[in-house]
């Protein structure tokens, strides 16, 4: 994959290699999510509340800002800044403050994940020729390659108890299977393989469950399967294309970006694809949304 393909496929959302570009109801929940907005120009990272209030725009740089994932505490955003057609990561506080770059490099950067324990960050790079997946430190320091395969490793994401790491490896250039390896890159296994291409997984809060989307019955859907790769259940089915799945902190509810109403958006569903409600509702796309964890229990 080329640098410019990484450049137009992170700005299309971090994946959405795919023709992304209301219902109706109401929530009592005040969990936040972010996400990345593109405009005409480009994208930016926003904070929205699972109940549609509080939508409130993080960054405002002339480069695309996508891609957010949250420190285990809820209190700062890593995410991929494009600058000068090189994507690198950055982080800051959960109010837009402290931008700051992580890791400034040659290669493309992005993809990133927050290890359970805050100590870490999984991330994709191609910095050493195709995509692999990489972990440093927190403060950007001491990146070591985990991965090391001819195919492009993409979308890394800790489990719940930081043992392992599910991430994306392409199979015939464009389809994609799901993989998980122990977080120091050893004990590597595909979970579920095929025709289809599944992509950029993430886990139920108790690690019992991967959600993840796939074009395997045709359009672009979301689907839950073991951590095992078992026990596969399809939980939307839309003619319209729905990527970019992220499991609550509370284990009820699952975010996604859709086209289904005309424009990408943000919608949020029950884990069993039932209670379907659009949060998002705007021109621009909206896609990779990534719920806030909770403050730590005192």
């Amino acid at each position: 994959m080329t640098r410019g393909h990484l450049a137009r496929f992170i700005t299309a959302a971090l994946a959405l290699a795919l023709a992304v570009s209301g219902c109706g109801g109401s929530s009592s929940s005040d969990q936040q999510l972010a996400f990345s907005r593109k405009r005409e120009r480009n994208s930016e990272i926003y904070v929205i509340n699972e109940n549609g209030d509080g939508l409130d725009r993080l960054t405002l740089d002339p480069s695309d800002d996508v891609g957010p994932a949250w420190s285990p505490d809820g209190e700062k955003l890593v995410f991929a800044r494009n600058r000068d057609d090189n994507f690198d990561l950055w982080v800051m506080s959960a109010d837009g403050t402290g931008i700051t770059p992580l890791a400034e490099h040659s290669g493309n950067d992005g993809f990133p994940s927050w290890s359970p324990d805050g100590k870490q960050i999984a991330f994709a790079s191609n910095r050493d020729g195709n995509f692999e997946i990489y972990v440093m430190a927190a403060d950007g320091s001491d990146a070591r390659r985990l991965t090391s395969d001819p195919a492009d490793d993409l979308a890394p994401h800790w489990s719940p108890n930081g043992r392992t790491i599910v991430f994306d490896r392409s199979v015939q250039g464009t389809n994609y299977d799901l993989h998980v390896m122990n977080a120091d890159g050893t004990g590597e296994r595909r979970l579920a393989h095929g025709r289809a291409g599944d992509r950029y997984a993430s886990w139920s809060p108790d690690g019992t469950r991967i959600v993840f989307y796939s074009d395997r019955d045709g359009d672009n859907d979301i689907y839950s399967m073991n951590a095992d790769g078992g026990a596969v259940k399809r939980l939307t089915n839309n003619p319209a294309d729905d990527a970019f799945p992220s499991w609550s902190p509370d284990g009820t509810r699952i975010a996604f970006a859709s086209n289904r109403d005309g424009n990408v958006e943000i919608y949020v569903m029950d884990t069993d694809g039932t209670n379907l409600v659009r949060l998002t509702d705007d021109p621009a796309e909206d896609n990779s949304p990534a719920w806030r964890p909770p403050p730590p229990a005192d």
